[in-house]
Order: C-alpha cells, then sequence, then structure tokens
C-alpha cells in the first residue's frame, strides 16, 4: 500500500513509501530516523538537535515528482540495523518485484 509521508524538521520533504498491509509508519520512521544514512535522504545540513515529524498524507498531495524511497530505506535497514528493528522495518517496507 502506497503511504504518502510528510517529513519535516527546519523545511519539509514529501516521499513515498510502499507498506505492507498494517504496517506502522510511525514504528518505522522512528527506527529508520536513528540511522546515519536517513540523512541522506531528507536533510539540509541544518537539523542537528532538532527533532523531526511525519505524518502521513492524503493522496492527493502526493506529488508527480516525490522520490519513493521503498528500496531506499530497505537497503538502509540491512546495512544498519539489526535484530527486531530490522526485521519490523523490512517486513513493513514491501520489496519490489
Amino acid at each position: 500500500m502506497k503511504k504518502s509521508v510528510m517529513y519535516s524538521e527546519t523545511r519539509t520533504w514529501f516521499f513515498n513509501l510502499d507498506m505492507a498491509e498494517g504496517a506502522d509508519l510511525d514504528e518505522v520512521m522512528s527506527v529508520l530516523k536513528g540511522t546515519d544514512r536517513f540523512y541522506r535522504y531528507v536533510d539540509d545540513g541544518t537539523s542537528n538537535g532538532i527533532g523531526g515529524e511525519w505524518s502521513e498524507v492524503p493522496e492527493d498531495w502526493r506529488g508527480e515528482d516525490d522520490p519513493d524511497y521503498t528500496e531506499e530505506f530497505r537497503e538502509l535497514a540491512e546495512m544498519e540495523l539489526d535484530g527486531k528493528e530490522r526485521h519490523m522495518v523490512l517486513s513493513a517496507l514491501v520489496k519490489k518485484g
């Protein structure tokens, strides 16, 4: 199920995630935000010490140019997470193909 996500710190990013039915966006984003590579995708270099917020937004907010970070965040989980957190993120984000 495609989810449109708005992530805000000092500015706002919109992106899409393909998530499994019943997956919890808050749980996934909380874990991903704690990784180093997360900020390769959503950071402007001025967010040190600023807590980010995210929310699912209506489909009609989805822009044609909004990136889909499903595969990138799956790779991030494989590289930086382990145990239950890794399993949870990989189960929540739908693998393409």
